[in-house]
């Protein structure tokens, strides 16, 4: 996917209904970190891939797994049983969005957010199956 047409396509704020995806949004996506925060638990500045798993791990209390069945860079579980995965560059090149486009299409993910620098995707049977383009 080309990052003009991601642009036109992708929602923001303003476009979310679903509760669970406008928390997401308000309270992981888009905060920053503040410097304190990122010194204290050495996020370096700008690593907007960093800070986010870093607000994922505390918004939702998951604890981190190593799980190479997935290809993700981050997996965590919840306290539910249910899985968040974070992938880095979706969009960096041809294998790496042929990778991310395996991980959306399997049965076990039932929403997936694709903020074109980094994918979330989400294994929880209280979500429907929903793939969605997010502005961050």
């Amino acid at each position: 996917m080309n990052r003009i047409r991601f642009i036109l396509t992708a929602k923001t704020q303003y476009n979310i209904q679903s509760p669970f995806l406008y928390e997401l949004y308000s309270c992981v996506i888009t905060p920053k970190l503040d410097r304190g925060t990122r010194e204290k638990y050495n996020i370096v500045n700008g690593d907007s891939f960093e800070e986010l798993l870093f607000k994922i791990s505390n918004h939702y209390n998951a604890r981190r797994v190593n799980s190479t069945l997935w290809n993700a860079e981050y997996v965590a579980v919840v306290e539910d049983g249910s899985l968040i995965g974070a992938v880095k560059s979706p969009h960096k090149n041809k294998e790496t969005e042929k990778e991310w486009n395996k991980i959306v299409t399997k049965k076990e993910v039932t929403l997936s957010v694709d903020c074109y620098k980094y994918g979330l995707f989400f294994t929880s049977n209280k979500l429907s199956k929903q793939h969605i383009l997010l502005k961050d």
